[in-house]
C-alpha cells in the first residue's frame, strides 16, 4: 500500500511537517510506500519533503492531505482519481492578524473559506480535534500523533514554591497576537506583585514577525522589568529544560485547535492553567484549571499563587495528567489513522 502526503507548505519547525515526519515513519513500520510532497519548501527540511510537482500516485494509491493553511496549488490534487483523505489542523481566524501582519491575515481568510470546498472533495475528512472537524460539519477526528517518549523524561516533583523563593511560569507557543502572551505578561505581573515577587515568566516561541517580538519585549519590560523571558529556536533538549524548571503553564489563547504544549506540559508534570477556547476543554479535559468566559487576568494570577503554593492540588493535576496523555496515547492514534486509510484502499 502506498500512502502520499501532501502538504501546503514544509518546514522545519512547523507542527504539521512534524505531524507528517511522523507519520511517515509509521508508514515504514506498516510497510507502507508513498511520498511527502508540499506546494512550497523550506531549504532547511532538506530531501524529506519533495515538491508537489513530483507527485504521481498510481491506481490504488491513497492520497493523504494536510489541511492547515490556502493551498491553491493542492486544487489539482483534488481532481486526481486516488482516494483521498483529508486531516484538518485548523486555522487561525483572520482577525488577530489584520494589525500586525495584513498578509497573514489574508492567507488564513482564504484558508479558511477554502477549507469546505476540500473537505467536501475528499472521501473522508477529519479534524486533529472535535472542535476542528466541526468546523466543516464533521464528527471525524484523528488526533495528533503525540509521543512523549521523544520529550525526555520528566522531573522528579519539588517542593511547591512560595513568595519567598522564585517560581517560573512558563508558555510555550508562537509569538503572535491570537496566543495572548500580552494577557500572559499581564497575568504574571499581578501575580508577582500579589504573590511572588522574584517569579520569573519564560515565553517559548518563533514571532510572527520583528515587529511583534519588540511589541511583546517592550511590554514585558515597562510591567516586569528583568522578569520576562522570550525565547526561541531552542533544541528539544533545551526546550525540556525550560519544562522540567516551570512550576505552571500558564495559556491565555484566544483560539486553538488542539495545543499540544498541554499534553507536554502533562508529561513533564507541569500544572496547566488554560483559557478554555476552541479545542482546549478537549485536550485538557479535567487535568487543568480552566478559565471560564469572563475571567480575567486577575483571576487567572490567582490561580498561579493556588496551583503553585498548593502541593495536594498539584498531585491530584499529575494523576489526572497521567490519564489525559492515555487517552493520546501514539499506539492508539495510529490504530485511528491507520484504520482510516486501510478503508480506503479497500
Amino acid at each position: 500500500m502506498n500512502v502520499h502526503q501532501i502538504l501546503s507548505g514544509a518546514g522545519p519547525y512547523d507542527a504539521v511537517t512534524t505531524q507528517a515526519l511522523a507519520f511517515r515513519d509509521l508508514f515504514r513500520a506498516w510497510g507502507w510506500g508513498g511520498r511527502d510532497v508540499a506546494g512550497e519548501i523550506d531549504p532547511r527540511i532538506g530531501d524529506r519533503i519533495a515538491p508537489l510537482r513530483t507527485l504521481a500516485p498510481r491506481d490504488g494509491d491513497v492520497l493523504l492531505v494536510h489541511y492547515s493553511a490556502y493551498a491553491p496549488k493542492l486544487r489539482a490534487v483534488l481532481e486526481l482519481p486516488q482516494r483521498k483523505l483529508l486531516i484538518s489542523h485548523n486555522i487561525t481566524p483572520a482577525r488577530w492578524f489584520w494589525d500586525h501582519d495584513p498578509q497573514a491575515a489574508v492567507v488564513c481568510a482564504l484558508g479558511r473559506k477554502q477549507l469546505p470546498h476540500f473537505a467536501a472533495a475528499v472521501d473522508v475528512a477529519a479534524g486533529v480535534s472535535l472542535y476542528n472537524a466541526r468546523e466543516f460539519g464533521s464528527d471525524r477526528v484523528i488526533p495528533i500523533l503525540f509521543d512523549p517518549a521523544g520529550l525526555g523524561a520528566p522531573r522528579a516533583e519539588r517542593p511547591p514554591a512560595d513568595g519567598s523563593g522564585s517560581p517560573t511560569i512558563l508558555f510555550v507557543g508562537r509569538l503572535a497576537p491570537h496566543k495572548r502572551q500580552d494577557a500572559v505578561i499581564r497575568a504574571f505581573e499581578l501575580y508577582r506583585r500579589r504573590h511572588a515577587p522574584e517569579a520569573r515568566l519564560v515565553l517559548v516561541g518563533a514571532p510572527i514577525n520583528w515587529a511583534y517580538d519588540a511589541a511583546m519585549r517592550a511590554l514585558a519590560e515597562e510591567l516586569s522589568p528583568g522578569r520576562v523571558t522570550i525565547e526561541s529556536g531552542l533544541t528539544r533538549e533545551q526546550l525540556a529544560e525550560r519544562w522540567r524548571a516551570a512550576d505552571a503553564f500558564l495559556c491565555l489563547s484566544e483560539h486553538e485547535g488542539f495545543c499540544i504544549p498541554l499534553l507536554e506540559a502533562f508529561h513533564f508534570g507541569v500544572p496547566v492553567i488554560a483559557r478554555a477556547v476552541g479545542g482546549v476543554p478537549e485536550v485538557a479535559g479535567d487535568a487543568a484549571l480552566l478559565l471560564a468566559d469572563g475571567d480575567g487576568e486577575s483571576v487567572a494570577a490567582e490561580l498561579l499563587a493556588l496551583v503553585v503554593g498548593d502541593p495536594e492540588l498539584r498531585a491530584e493535576l499529575r494523576k489526572r495528567a497521567a490519564a489525559r496523555i492515555a487517552v493520546y496515547a501514539p499506539k492508539q492514534t495510529a490504530q485511528t489513522l491507520r484504520a482510516a486509510l486501510e478503508s480506503l484502499a479497500a
